[in-house]
């Protein structure tokens, strides 16, 4: 058993590496197994198909990706530093994986079934429930620490603030020479601009 173990966290170690880098359709099972170190019909005794297999990656890295944010989500009471965690933990994440980033794009574009379900499983996974952070915001406003806005469509703002730099990489950079979107000086001020462009748009009008 442990062996067989092995030998799968081994194929998914080397398929996670070569989807994240080609996608799906870019990857060949040959590779995947030149690079685990085993020969293709056992590649395909663990996995039948490459479709298998890159659902069984895909789901593990989704699932890396989005579980440490509703963990920091879920134990956070106060407006400002949910916000600003959210903003500092999203755009550090989609920092380090941003092959990832394009997958998951590739992956809406598809409809997104995928990505739904390990959404869905992370949050229970983590005893939440799908509505918690629009939840979250309805208490804050409820407690006067944000004005009366609409949870759902600051979510989007926030989602699409931290991750719109990754996407336009290339063009970002080229328009405005001497800018390296992924360096950690760039990442310290975006996060910072971010959050006090948000906060000063959605605090309650006595809170600082």
């Amino acid at each position: 058993m442990k062996e067989q173990t092995s030998t799968e966290e081994k194929i998914i170690t080397a398929a996670t590496g070569i989807f994240l880098q080609k996608g799906k359709d870019g990857a060949r099972m040959q590779e995947i197994a030149d690079y685990a170190g085993i020969n293709k019909a056992l590649l395909h005794y663990y996995f039948r198909s490459k479709d298998r297999l890159y659902d069984e990656v895909f789901k593990r890295e989704l699932k890396k990706f989005f579980t440490g944010i509703f963990t920091s989500v879920k134990d956070t009471e106060d407006a400002k530093i949910f916000i600003r965690s959210f903003i500092n933990l999203y755009t550090d994440r989609i920092a380090k994986n941003q092959n990832l980033v394009h997958f998951i794009i590739s992956e809406i574009e598809k409809g997104g079934a995928s990505i739904s379900s390990v959404i869905v499983e992370s949050m229970q996974k983590n005893k939440m429930q799908p509505l918690i952070i629009t939840n979250k915001i309805q208490d804050a406003i409820a407690k006067k620490q944000l004005r009366n806005i609409d949870p759902v469509n600051l979510m989007i703002s926030l989602i699409g603030l931290c991750l719109y730099p990754f996407l336009a990489k290339p063009i970002l950079e080229k328009t405005f020479l001497g800018v390296n979107v992924t360096s950690p000086e760039f990442l310290a001020r975006r996060k910072k601009e971010v959050f006090d462009l948000v906060w000063n748009g959605i605090k309650y009008e006595n809170e600082k």
